[in-house]
């Protein structure tokens, strides 16, 4: 399908350092007996392989090293026996003029994620730039004889660049001013199979197979896959363009640094095309076109699932890239609309966990997820907000994961009868 030549489309992935203020995050391990479970840890489905999945990056490998030589007296071995994984998603969403609107998805939380209810504040609902960054702690544990331990996890904004309130998290965090303390507990007894009534972005994660995780202000038996916390941050700027030139679709690296590789989906009602594209070095731009559609819509679903795998799996192997793929396969491949994915460098994480104790290898993953409206989705908006009939509800079910986007831009109209009723429903959305 064609996308008409309209106004320079925008994509936003990080600014060409550090786009977000660097968020530390000081991490204390206390280890109890790791030769069995504790008596308070009910017996889950077993995790998996102890096989530590990626490489370690420099820096980290490099800390722990020193960590190492100044403690391995008298350090627990399982201490270095623990992998972490550390999954950082930017979503961005703008419309086809470029400006930012609300990266707030509409989501089927479960029920043992908590969810903040203060919520993201009106100045972050009023910043121009702003992205929504999800964190996914994953672990895996070599040590034979077991693990059971405690892992405290402050994470501390740097810098002046602004962001919310944790929005929602699992386990519990305790959120003050310009700190987030966030206690954990991992377990090799495995976490728990979700049922299919969770929803795949938290369901995903466990086909990783890592350790459980639990909450110690939650049951015992309550062990998950993965640990997540999301909040909205602001400030942000974009080294990546989407532009339409004479009905070809433009990619253009704005920023510092290599972009070592990209998809272009295409989302919607008769199918799903996904175009790869290769590295782009600083400035460099490449002309691409959205991917065939000529199968099935469940084919061409089951088409693209294979290629989100793999694209992952050529930088982080094959279990993580399933994990990976399972749990974004919801907001990159089955949420109808125009995007760009692509992982980054760590020099442009958003996130930075640093540990108090050695570990047998940290490994970062960052990827970028910039939402793009098209102008016939933006007409489609406006006809549908003229209607004052119609209510938050109805509004979800046209509009979908990005409803607040889209009311957003609404509120943008320059008629006042489509601004109007954009804003009532975009409160009432944001007051629930």
């Amino acid at each position: 399908m064609a996308v008409p030549v309209g106004p320079e489309l925008f994509y936003t992935a990080m600014q060409k350092t550090r786009w977000l203020a660097t968020v530390c995050c000081g991490i204390s391990l206390t280890l109890g007996a790791c030769s069995s479970p504790s008596a308070g840890t009910a017996a889950l489905s077993a995790g998996g392989a102890p096989n530590v999945a990626g490489a370690a990056n420099a820096a980290g490998a490099s800390g722990a090293a020193e960590a190492a030589d100044a403690g391995a007296a008298n350090e627990p071995a399982s201490a270095a026996s623990i992998a972490v994984v550390q999954v950082e998603t930017v979503t961005t969403v703008q419309s086809s003029a470029g400006s930012f609107l609300s990266p707030t998805p509409e989501q089927l939380v479960p029920a043992y994620v908590e969810r903040n209810p203060d919520g993201t504040s009106a100045a972050d609902a009023e910043a121009q730039e702003r992205a929504k960054i999800d964190l996914a702690l994953l672990f895996r544990g070599s040590d034979a004889n077991g693990v059971n331990q405690q892992l405290d996890a402050r994470l501390v904004a740097a810098s002046s660049l602004a962001w919310s309130n944790i929005d929602h998290y699992f386990p519990r965090v305790e959120q003050g001013a310009g700190l987030v303390d966030w206690p954990l507990t991992l377990s090799s007894v495995g976490a728990a199979d979700l049922d299919l009534s969770i929803s795949a972005e938290w369901r995903g994660w466990q086909d990783f197979r890592g350790l459980g995780v639990g909450d110690r202000a939650r049951p015992a038996d309550l062990a998950v896959p993965v640990a997540t916390l999301d909040f909205e941050a602001r400030g942000l700027s974009s080294p990546l363009v989407l532009t339409v030139d004479n009905g070809s679709l433009q990619v253009t690296n704005r920023s510092s640094h290599v972009v070592a590789r990209a998809l272009l989906v295409y989302s919607h009602s008769g199918g799903i095309g996904v175009t790869a594209i290769g590295a782009l070095d600083p400035g460099e731009r490449i002309i691409t076109i959205l991917g065939p559609k000529e199968h099935p819509p469940e084919m061409l679903l089951a088409f693209a699932r294979t290629q989100l795998t793999e694209f992952f799996a050529a930088s982080v192997g094959t279990e993580l890239a399933s994990a990976m793929a399972a749990a974004k396969s919801i907001p990159f491949l089955e949420t109808q609309g125009l995007r760009l994915i692509a992982l980054l460098s760590d020099e442009l994480e958003p996130v930075a966990v640093s540990f108090s104790s050695p570990v047998g290898s940290q490994q970062r993953v960052i990827v970028s997820h910039s939402e793009i409206l098209k102008p016939e989705e933006e007409a489609r908006v406006l006809g549908v907000v003229t209607d004052a009939s119609i209510d938050a509800d109805q509004a979800l079910a046209t509009f979908g994961r990005f409803t607040q986007a889209k009311l957003e831009f609404a509120t943008q109209s320059s008629d006042p009868i489509v601004s109007a009723n954009a804003t009532s429903l975009l409160n009432e959305l944001r007051a629930r």
